[in-house]
C-alpha cells in the first residue's frame, strides 16, 4: 500500500534510488536464474520495492488527476487554445483522464486546449462549435 502524503520530491528519489540501482539488481537474478539458483529473497526485494513505487506512483497520480477534474467542467469540453479571441472556434473534449501539456490540456483529437472553461472576455464561448473529430470520439465511447 502506497503512503498517503508522499510528495513527488520523495517519488523522484525513490525512482532514482531504484535506476541507480537496477542494474545491478537485474544483472544479480539473471545470473543466479542461469546458474539454475534463483534467489526468492533477492526476487521478493525487487518485487515489494516495485510494488510500493508503483502504488505510490499510482496513488499520486490520482490525486493530481482529481486537482486536475476540480479545475474542468464535467462534461469536459474546452475552448481550443489556438483560436484567436475575435474568432469563434471550436471547443473539444478532453476526456476523463485529461492530458496537461503544459499550460493547456491536449483534447482527444490532439487540439491544445485553454485551461478554463466558460466564458471568455469576449462573452464567446458558450458559442463555440463542438469539434468533429471529438464529437465522433465521444459517441464511439
Amino acid at each position: 500500500m502506497a503512503e498517503p502524503d508522499v510528495t513527488d520530491a520523495v517519488l523522484l528519489e525513490r525512482i532514482r534510488d531504484l535506476h541507480a540501482s537496477l542494474g545491478m539488481d537485474l544483472a544479480f537474478l539473471a545470473r543466479t536464474i542461469d546458474e539454475r539458483s534463483p534467489r526468492p529473497d533477492a526476487m521478493r526485494d525487487l518485487g515489494e520495492r516495485l510494488l510500493d513505487l508503483g502504488g505510490a506512483l499510482v496513488s499520486r497520480s490520482d490525486e493530481v488527476n482529481a486537482a486536475v477534474l476540480a479545475k474542468l467542467p464535467p462534461d469536459g469540453w474546452l475552448p481550443e487554445a489556438g483560436s484567436s479571441r475575435h474568432v469563434i472556434g471550436p471547443v473539444h473534449q478532453v476526456g476523463p483522464r485529461p492530458l496537461r501539456c503544459g499550460a493547456v490540456y491536449l483534447a482527444l483529437c490532439g487540439s491544445a486546449c485553454f485551461p478554463f472553461y466558460g466564458r471568455d472576455p469576449a462573452n464567446r464561448s458558450a458559442r463555440h462549435y463542438r469539434c468533429e473529430a471529438c464529437e465522433a470520439a465521444v459517441a464511439a465511447h
